[in-house]
């Protein structure tokens, strides 16, 4: 499971392992692999919403399917 914080996605139960670009190459395509936390560019994320103004408030936004104004967590769907 990884935690969003500090413009990082972290394994909760290995925090040195982060979300990484593979080689800090910029292209279409580059794999994301987990690697130990160095801070470069290419562990930096940040998340992006649509220029959509959005009336609602709370609860279910049916068209990204995430719940507004609520903290979550992604979580990869390997069995281990």
């Amino acid at each position: 499971m990884f935690k969003y914080e500090n413009e990082h996605f972290c394994n909760v139960k290995q925090t040195n392992k982060c979300l990484d670009v593979s080689g800090g190459k910029d292209v279409e395509g580059q794999a994301v692999i987990v690697y130990n936390r160095h801070n470069g560019a290419n562990q930096r994320w940040k998340i992006l919403y649509t220029d959509k103004v959005v009336t609602q408030s709370s609860g279910l936004d049916k068209e990204s399917g995430l719940h507004i104004n609520r903290p979550f967590y992604i979580q990869s769907r390997l069995p281990t």
